[in-house]
């Protein structure tokens, strides 16, 4: 599963964001995401992916690049 791809698609089809705007810099505000939706949109990452996000790291999240980091380290550390 390709972290970043899936995370554009669940952007893309539960939070309606314009796929022209979908790029591994762009801010989560960028992609029209305000802090409610980053919140839904956490909680459906972690469904997605099988994690827990903890409100320390949700906090540092600015970008895509930033989730899908997180995302892949956290991946990384279930599976150790």
């Amino acid at each position: 599963m390709d972290t970043r791809q899936t995370l554009a698609d669940i952007a893309i089809k539960e939070f309606h964001c314009d796929p022209e705007k979908i790029s591994e810099d762009a801010s989560i505000k960028d992609l029209g995401i305000d802090s409610l939706g980053l919140l839904e949109f956490i909680f459906r990452i972690e469904e997605v992916f099988a994690i827990r996000i903890d409100n320390e790291d949700a906090e540092k999240i600015q970008t895509l690049t930033d989730i899908a980091n997180l995302v892949d380290r956290l991946r990384t550390m279930a599976a150790a």
